[in-house]
């Protein structure tokens, strides 16, 4: 009876030693199989307060007529109509440069046109056009700048900007057939060249900013999956080095009571007082491994929480794999950690069973997937082309709840709210979520 006992009391510590050294083991491999991400975000592209300068490298195309002017047998009079004329079109020009190009931001490169970059382009076409054609021929050069502003400051949609750049090269033809002095193939040459290389080339630099920028936001979210895969190395590696050696801690105090126990039932003395203390300090040995046990898993479980970030690439793989084109927003990704976490694990957690059940009930083709900022909450919506909410919403969902119950109940903790509707064809979930959370 005893040899046996003293068996089981060391086989279950043999065990948890080997299980310990096994998971040290595995811990020294996987902290050196992935070096840190040193990454360093490239200043191309970076918005700043200075950088709409740029748009002046193509200020000295005004120089030589200027000086031109300058030395010309005008009247003092008709020079200070050149100069003035000259200054307030530079002007516009740079008021355009300022106006559009961002001071601060993700992306130092404007994306969508202002409303006044129309008007503002109008009135410099306006005033290259009645320079260049009954002022003095010699400042046609102002086309460049058309092209150029056109290039930077109309947006980049449809083609918009590089038709900007072509209407300017149009309408610098029509005043080269208006002016005897212009109307040749040589002047046309002189003048189309540049307008067109600085309206082109100007919006080159802005896509080249963008695809920057959306460059940067893919490195954060490389940077984001990098931290939660650490997060569950160390869940892993926490559970595995301690979780099975206070499991068996928490088993030799059961086992220990039970024969401290057996021992004092069977002495002939009579009460044994040490046998009584020796049974309260045990008993109090296997609540305090139990309570450790149960601080590990909920510490694990807290490494674990779900991710917007790993929410998308899980969801990426899992409509891959079901032959479902997914389209998701940038921004849903990149806001992992920008908000309060409960609420984005809540959200996550929407985007996990939205995209589960397209994948199960919905027989989609296209999933859409956007989070937006309305406010003081955070709103995402899932969109997929399947079948309708009757089909898309199953019976239960992997949260752990009852179809929807589960995820209003998750974003009713965190103060949030759930909305599902569509037809076939247009099915959505949208769920929002306060930005700084609830009080506790």
């Amino acid at each position: 009876m005893d040899v046996g006992n003293e068996r089981s009391a060391e086989g279950p510590s043999a065990t948890a030693e080997e299980g310990m050294a096994g998971a040290a083991e595995r811990a020294g491999r996987s902290a050196y199989a992935d070096p840190p991400l040193m990454l360093k975000a490239p200043r191309v592209g970076q918005p700043g307060r200075f950088k709409w300068l740029f748009a002046a490298v193509w200020l000295f195309y005004l120089v030589d007529p200027v000086a031109k002017v300058s030395r010309s047998d005008h009247s003092p009079g008709f020079k200070w109509l050149i100069y003035g004329l000259v200054t307030v079109f530079v002007l516009v020009y740079a008021w355009l440069a300022y106006s559009v190009y961002p001071k601060s931001g993700p992306i130092g490169v404007v994306n969508e046109a202002p409303r006044a970059v129309v008007p503002t382009l109008a009135i410099m076409a306006a005033l290259a056009f009645v320079t260049s054609v009954w002022v003095d021929s010699d400042l046609a050069g102002m086309w460049v700048y058309v092209g150029a502003g056109a290039g930077l400051g109309l947006t980049m949609r449809d083609g918009t900007a590089a038709r900007g750049v072509f209407a300017a090269l149009g309408l610098m033809t029509v005043c080269v057939l208006l002016s005897a002095d212009l109307r040749s193939v040589s002047t046309w040459l002189t003048l189309a060249f540049p307008i067109f290389f600085a309206g082109m080339s100007t919006l080159g630099i802005r896509q080249m900013a963008a695809l920057i920028g959306e460059l940067r936001e893919a490195r954060n979210q490389v940077a984001h999956l990098a931290a939660n895969e650490e997060r569950l190395r160390l869940a892993r590696d926490l559970h595995d080095l301690t979780g099975h050696s206070l499991a068996t801690i928490t088993l030799k105090a059961e086992l220990a009571q039970r024969m401290l126990a057996k021992a004092r039932d069977a002495a002939p003395e009579g009460p044994t007082p040490r046998l009584d203390a020796a049974l309260t300090e045990v008993g109090e040995i296997e609540q305090v491994s139990r309570q450790t046990l149960t601080d590990i898993r909920q510490a694990v479980s807290g490494y674990r929480r779900a991710t917007l970030a790993v929410e998308v690439a899980s969801a990426h793989l899992a409509l891959d794999a079901a032959g479902i084109k997914l389209d998701a927003s940038p921004d849903v990704a990149a806001a992992t950690e920008e908000f309060d976490a409960r609420s984005e694990s809540a959200l996550a957690w929407c985007l996990r069973e939205a995209v589960t059940n397209a994948i199960r009930h919905s027989a989609a083709e296209h999933v859409h997937i956007t989070l937006v900022r309305s406010g003081d909450e955070m709103v995402l919506t899932v969109r997929n082309d399947g079948r309708g909410l009757a089909a898309t919403v199953g019976d239960t969902d992997s949260c752990g709840g009852h179809g929807l119950t589960g995820l209003r109940e998750r974003l009713d903790e965190v103060g949030g709210r759930l909305s599902v509707g569509g037809n076939d064809g247009d099915f959505r979930l949208v769920a929002a979520a306060p930005v700084k959370g609830v009080a506790g």
